[in-house]
């Protein structure tokens, strides 16, 4: 995978248009290298724009319940996950 991220490192000089797909496509194989994924990838899903002015999407734990006030947001890093329109969420299946 090693000689895939070299690859995309010297795209970027070729075409200055695929630097930010190249560069998601680095992490991906940076991330599928380091970890162990024994899941097949279910979908791409596209975070869309929302006409609420600036607001955000939030990951929550229901609590396997229907109250809100059980509710947790989740954390990653320490760091609580928002995401907003152009983002992405790729799903994995067993």
């Amino acid at each position: 995978m090693l000689d895939i991220i070299d690859f995309i490192e010297s795209s970027y000089k070729d075409n200055s248009e695929l630097k930010h797909k190249l560069e998601l496509v680095k992490k991906l194989i940076t991330y599928l290298s380091e970890h162990d994924i024994d899941r097949t990838v279910g979908e791409i899903i596209p975070i869309l724009g929302c006409n609420t002015g600036y607001s955000e999407y939030r990951i929550i734990n229901d609590c396997e319940s229907d109250n809100p006030s059980l509710w947790s947001e989740y954390q990653y890093n320490g760091e609580k996950v928002r995401l907003n329109s152009g983002d992405i969420v790729l799903t994995m299946k067993k």
